[in-house]
């Protein structure tokens, strides 16, 4: 990230650059997919995974979604590669005659790396591989040595790149164990949500017409499995389904059974595949009727979704927050972030700032401006913030003329939810400022603090539209 660039522009290209390279293996696996019979699946493929809005959204934020969803179409691509060249896998991988199967084999061991790198539950994306190579290895390469000499020297690579993330990956999984995570089991209608975000539409209706469409999007991905089935190329359709599918079943099972680990983020890289198959659904004979209708109707409804996405702002308006923090607090007012990972945002724009704020991140500094892995994810990593910990901060801090206090989800961290500003609103003249359009940022002003509580009631809050908006 040092080298690409630290400007807000610089970070934010690399997800979309990341977006790109992950387009242009769905265009290269719609290609196989097809054959010589047309190439309008495959621009069709790569217009449907560039207009959805789930993928235009992780394509402008700094995180590794983008990322995590190019590792899986490199993943997918390699895949259907092999699929469609069977013979390519039965040399061994260092004779020469094996060369045309290099950039897949590359693909395979780098993508299922970095499906690793990139988030832990890239575990689940890996193992839909493993099933459909695995089915694949025993039907028709008759559990072939040869061939699974290939593989396994294929995961000794891939494992080789993730090793020096490893002890990460076992920390993550005992957090898990230990309850240090903070995600919950959705409703079954935010199951249902989870679904049509990831195969269709969610954002920024999720309404009756989001699921409508969703349902059409669905039909044409299976015209376009029973197109790929009827072009002779079976196993290339069911393993496209299976990659699809596979992930937000384990995880749903993993939820449900064990421990939650559902969020609609970690289900973005799905629709590479999907793309393929939706596609795919010009190669049937239905192209000319009822399909194409459903298929326009489909592309005109991203399109609109896309543009509708771009009408409103819909990123957290991090710059406007801190400017104005920044503008407004003085040096000797404590500003407390809650929770700590504000901390990042804050540390960011103010890199160039002049302003001297007494920043006290809650429930303690941020870890990753001092660890050695640069963002721990869950757990330990996250404490929460105990209702202690929330008066003894306010306590030491009781004698200013004003504190602040900026939240995010706070809800998430706290042992008691929303305990920190009711606390603080109770004992000071409390004024609260929302994000317009963005109510899950907010900051709070606390003036004239004091150790003895002042109200029975915060004197700010959402109930009884006890609030401003920032003015930006």
């Amino acid at each position: 990230m040092g080298v690409f660039g630290t400007t807000e522009a610089a970070m934010r290209s690399l997800a979309c650059l990341f977006s790109l390279a992950a387009m242009t293996f769905v265009y290269l696996t719609a290609r196989i997919v097809t054959g010589k019979q047309s190439n309008h699946p495959a621009w069709i493929a790569a217009l449907v995974f560039a207009i959805a809005t789930q993928q235009i959204q992780y394509a402008q934020e700094v995180r590794f979604y983008s990322a995590l969803t190019m590792a899986f179409a490199m993943v997918v691509y390699a895949t259907v590669w092999f699929l469609n060249n069977p013979n390519s896998a039965r040399d061994p991988i260092w004779a020469p005659r094996s060369r045309p199967a290099w950039l897949a084999y590359a693909c395979l061991a780098l993508g299922s790396a970095l499906l690793m790198w990139f988030h832990s539950l890239g575990a689940l994306y890996n193992l839909s591989f493993a099933l459909v190579m695995g089915v694949w290895w025993a039907r028709v390469h008759r559990a072939s040595l040869t061939v699974l000499i290939n593989f396994s020297l294929i995961v000794a690579v891939a494992l080789l790149i993730y090793s020096p993330n490893i002890a990460n990956l076992f920390n993550t999984l005992f957090n898990m164990q230990t309850g240090g995570y903070w995600i919950s089991a959705p409703s079954l209608e935010r199951l249902a949500e989870l679904f049509s975000f990831t195969y269709g539409f969610e954002q920024p209706y999720a309404n009756k017409i989001d699921f409508a469409l969703t349902a059409i999007v669905v039909a044409l991905a299976g015209v376009g499995g029973y197109g790929i089935w009827r072009s002779g190329r079976q196993q290339i359709a069911l393993a496209l389904i299976a990659f699809s599918f596979m992930p937000f079943l384990l995880s749903t099972l993993i939820t449900y059974g064990l421990q939650p680990t559902l969020l609609d983020r970690t289900l973005v890289p799905m629709f590479a595949p999907w793309s393929v198959l939706i596609g795919a659904s010009v190669l049937t004979k239905f192209r000319y009727r009822a399909g194409l209708a459903a298929l326009v109707v489909v592309l005109v409804a991203y399109c609109a979704y896309a543009v509708d996405y771009y009408r409103e702002m819909r990123k957290e308006p991090w710059r406007d927050v801190v400017g104005y923090v920044a503008d407004n607090a003085a040096p000797d007012e404590p500003v407390f972030l809650l929770n700590n990972i504000i901390q990042i945002a804050f540390d960011y724009y103010l890199r160039d700032s002049d302003a001297q704020l007494d920043l006290r991140p809650l429930p303690d500094r941020f870890p990753a401006n001092r660890d050695t892995y640069l963002y721990p994810i869950g757990g330990r990593s996250e404490p929460r913030i105990t209702d202690a910990r929330a008066r003894e901060a306010f306590d030491q801090v009781a004698g200013a003329q004003r504190i602040w206090m900026v939240a995010r989800s706070s809800f998430r961290f706290e042992e008691t939810q929303g305990y920190a500003k009711d606390y603080y609103a109770t004992h000071s003249d409390c004024t609260m400022l929302v994000v317009r359009g963005n109510p899950g940022i907010v900051v709070y002003r606390y003036d004239n603090p004091s150790s003895v509580q002042k109200h029975e009631q915060p004197s700010c809050g959402f109930e009884g539209d006890q609030y401003e908006y920032l003015p930006f």
